[in-house]
């Protein structure tokens, strides 16, 4: 078996050198250019994160506007609701007050039907009293009296009626005038008011008083009685 011949290489010392620099160049260009490819991703990304903060941002003002618009749509309806509820309130009650008006009206016709049909009393009369307690204040009564007449006259009979109240006393009877309205009727005289109470008064009646001049027509007690609704 023959023996592998010997080769004789000339000695290179800076072969190592240059492989290793050569590999040191690589890698750094390598590096340079994968950092390079980093660097225009990232600004790839922001550019399109800065995209879409944009939009974010138009959306958010126009979502923002549409709120705002929404809150004012809205305070308007609420002013409406305000505005209706309020009016259907006061609708409620001028109708209240239209049913009762229509109350009394058919009453006083009642009124004049019977005494012009000679159904009623043909003398002059205080037909009616009624007492209503005043809400916000417990002195004060709202009263209604009812006059009628049937005789058959062509000019009213005018004078005074006077409302006095009968007190409750120690054994003394006590009477105070509260009122003095105008009369004036032909057939049938609603009078109105409010009377109020001094202080430590309890009422035990009230007389109401017709006259003409010095003259007395006619003239009627009623006991004290206070109703909790007007009177119909």
């Amino acid at each position: 078996m023959l023996d592998r011949p010997y080769v004789i290489h000339h000695r290179r010392p800076y072969r190592c050198l240059v492989l290793a620099v050569l590999g040191i160049v690589l890698t750094a260009a390598a590096i340079l250019f994968w950092g390079q490819q980093w660097q225009q991703k990232q600004l790839q990304n922001l550019s399109g994160l800065k995209s879409q903060h944009q939009q974010m941002l138009a959306e958010n003002q126009r979502l923002t506007e549409e709120n705002r618009q929404l809150q004012e749509q809205l305070m308007d309806i609420n002013q409406m609701q305000a505005l209706q509820q309020a009016t259907d309130s006061q609708l409620q009650t001028e109708l209240q007050l239209l049913q009762d008006r229509v109350i009394e009206l058919n009453k006083e016709l009642l009124f004049y039907q019977n005494i012009t049909q000679g159904d009623a009393s043909s003398e002059l009369q205080v037909r009616e009293l009624h007492l209503r307690a005043v809400t916000d204040d417990a002195t004060a009564y709202l009263y209604r009296i009812v006059l009628t007449q049937g005789k058959r006259i062509t000019k009213s009979i005018k004078g005074d009626v006077l409302i006095t109240l009968n007190l409750k006393g120690d054994g003394e009877a006590q009477s105070r005038l509260v009122e003095t309205q105008a009369l004036n009727i032909r057939h049938v005289q609603v009078l109105e008011g409010t009377l109020k109470l001094a202080e430590n008064e309890t009422p035990d009646s009230i007389r109401v008083m017709l006259r003409q001049s010095d003259k007395t027509l006619t003239e009627r007690t009623f006991k004290w009685e206070v109703t909790t609704s007007p009177a119909s």
